[in-house]
């Protein structure tokens, strides 16, 4: 009998940011999953990260005055972009068989009936 799940490995490139490292590293992996369900038909079952490079990780950091002399202050944002390497364990759509049935509604006229309402 042949099996309709399928295990595959791919390697996907993601992008993040935030105001820490670890809300931009965080905000990268939340788009794992929708990177790799993009365009495909197949039902995804369980998606296992097995490495992750950093292609680049950059902290810009300027700064914030009130009406450009008051109030100085620091903000810094982290940027990172990750190559991730998952494995898969897939339902392939091609190998599942979908019987066409069709079905023929007849439709009815149904009676309506007047209710005649009187006022007390």
């Amino acid at each position: 009998m042949d099996t309709m799940t399928t295990s595959r490995k791919e390697s996907v490139e993601v992008s993040g940011q935030g105001m820490t490292k670890q809300s931009a590293f965080s905000d990268a992996i939340a788009k794992v999953q929708k990177k790799l369900m993009a365009g495909s038909e197949d039902v995804y079952l369980q998606i296992k990260p097995i490495g992750i490079e950093a292609l680049s990780a950059t902290k810009e950091t300027h700064t914030e005055k009130f009406c450009f002399f008051f109030l100085a202050r620091e903000k810094v944002s982290y940027t990172v972009n990750l190559l991730v390497h998952v494995e898969m364990t897939v339902v392939s759509m091609d190998k599942v068989t979908f019987v066409d049935v069709q079905k023929e509604a007849v439709k009815t006229k149904n009676s309506l009936k007047s209710v005649a309402f009187k006022r007390l």
